[in-house]
């Protein structure tokens, strides 16, 4: 009666359908993770950014060897701790606030609260989840448009 999990001919083409332009959004979608994070290493109310593909990160020569960009998902400190994460969070209008990653629609999240929540706080500080990380997930909108977001939810 059960033979496992199978997808059905219809599942199967709609993913083989999203394969086939799957390479093109990954490009979009790191050139513009990219020009966010370039962005946020700038912004003066933003204390540190992870990204492989600034070459403030400490391993970018390590993600330039091994792969074509900086990837889709970047993380942000804002400093401030949760407080100051969670305003910023609850500012942005574009950006939804999900725990998914590599949507379409850019996503951020909050992974000290969410994703890592079970982890002893001192565990999490020393990966560096600390209460004012914030991580975006990059999706298909304009650049532009999702800076502007970040800059209005990062002003005081």
């Amino acid at each position: 009666k059960h033979t496992g999990p199978a997808l059905s001919p219809f599942n199967a083409w709609v993913l083989l359908k999203g394969l086939e332009t799957l390479a093109l959004r990954i490009e979009a979608q790191t050139a513009t993770a990219a020009r966010i994070a370039a962005f946020l290493e700038g912004h003066p109310r933003v204390a540190r950014v992870l990204y492989p593909g600034l070459e403030s990160h400490p391993q970018h020569a390590l993600a330039r060897r091994q792969m074509r960009g900086g990837g889709t998902v970047l993380a942000f400190r804002t400093g401030g701790g949760r407080t100051r994460a969670f305003s910023v969070l609850d500012r942005l209008r574009l950006i939804a606030i999900s725990n998914n990653l590599g949507d379409a629609k850019s996503l951020a999240t909050h992974p000290a609260s969410t994703t890592h929540s079970r982890i002893p706080e001192a565990e999490r500080a020393a990966m560096g989840i600390t209460e004012d990380l914030i991580r975006v997930s990059v999706g298909l909108e304009e650049a532009e448009d999702l800076i502007a977001d970040l800059d209005r939810a990062l002003a005081p």
